[in-house]
């Protein structure tokens, strides 16, 4: 393989890799280290060659991604989805999925508050919970609550983590509905992981979690990229399982995407009778 083309690769495949910022320096210093040892004319070609990829945004990860969409477009563009998008995502929870008024609510990925505005005015006061991985995003929501009085008497709680430690952001509480739109379909398998298995903490044994994916069998566990993932969901079953979690499929919904359904496996513990001799 040319020399070129190897960089070339190398730059196309860090968008999974946290520290891009630092492969890209070591692709410009190896490109460097050429020039320095004679070879201009391959320099010259890597150089030319990466120069378009440098001029993309960092987006190893799925924080890097949100910040920049929430810093280059409106709160609500970022968020994403159609105009009628909190109608549907109100009938879709509360008619399909029989969400009460006294659940306590978490949403994942709770962005602008766009779609939650409904669901926020139907729930008790203080039963809605939502965290996002972005501070502009959580600050425009908590601005847009405090200038709607049907949504500040509900007092929603709103947190910022990029980690889903649900139990430090809400501390003592004990969810029986969660929902997640548009989140596992820009993180990569590890980050589900870390969310299942902290979200299985603070649920009740017979609560419930509704999450959006992109699904293709065709794939051993996942393809793409923090713009756009696909899953196998015969990996995601086989994962949420070893998180504590029951595993079903919906399908296509009316808030679209498609629509996976969690439902907490019991905690057990083993008991054991010791016959003394």
């Amino acid at each position: 393989m040319q020399a070129e083309t190897l960089l070339d690769f190398l730059l196309e495949s860090v968008t999974e890799n946290p520290n891009t910022k630092l492969v890209r320096e070591k692709a410009l210093k190896l490109i460097q280290e050429i020039r320095e040892a004679g070879n201009h004319e391959l320099a010259d070609a890597l150089l030319k060659c990466i120069k378009p990829r440098m001029s993309h945004p960092d987006f190893g990860t799925y924080k890097n991604y949100w910040n920049y969409l929430a810093k280059n477009m409106l709160p609500d563009l970022a968020t994403g989805g159609g105009k009628d998008m909190h109608e549907q995502q109100y009938i879709f929870l509360v008619h399909e999925c029989g969400l009460q008024k006294d659940d306590l609510f978490l949403d994942i990925g709770t962005g602008s508050l766009r779609g939650s505005k409904k669901v926020i005015t139907y729930l008790e006061k203080n039963h809605f919970h939502g965290m996002d991985i972005s501070e502009e995003i959580i600050s425009f929501a908590k601005k847009r609550v405090s200038k709607n009085i049907d949504l500040m008497q509900k007092e929603p709680s709103l947190e910022i983590d990029d980690r889903f430690r649900f139990s430090k952001a809400f501390p003592g509480k004990c969810f029986n509905f969660c929902f997640a739109k548009s989140v596992f379909t820009h993180i990569y398998p590890d980050a589900v992981w870390d969310c299942l298995v902290q979200l299985r903490k603070v649920v009740h044994n017979s609560g419930k979690f509704y999450a959006t994916i992109f699904k293709d069998n065709n794939v051993r566990v996942y393809s793409g990229d923090v713009q756009k993932m696909y899953y196998n969901t015969e990996w995601l079953a086989e994962t949420s399982n070893l998180a504590g979690w029951g595993f079903e499929e919906i399908g296509d919904t009316r808030v679209g995407q498609y629509m996976c359904l969690f439902k907490p496996i019991p905690v057990q513990y083993c008991s054991m009778s010791i016959n003394k001799v």
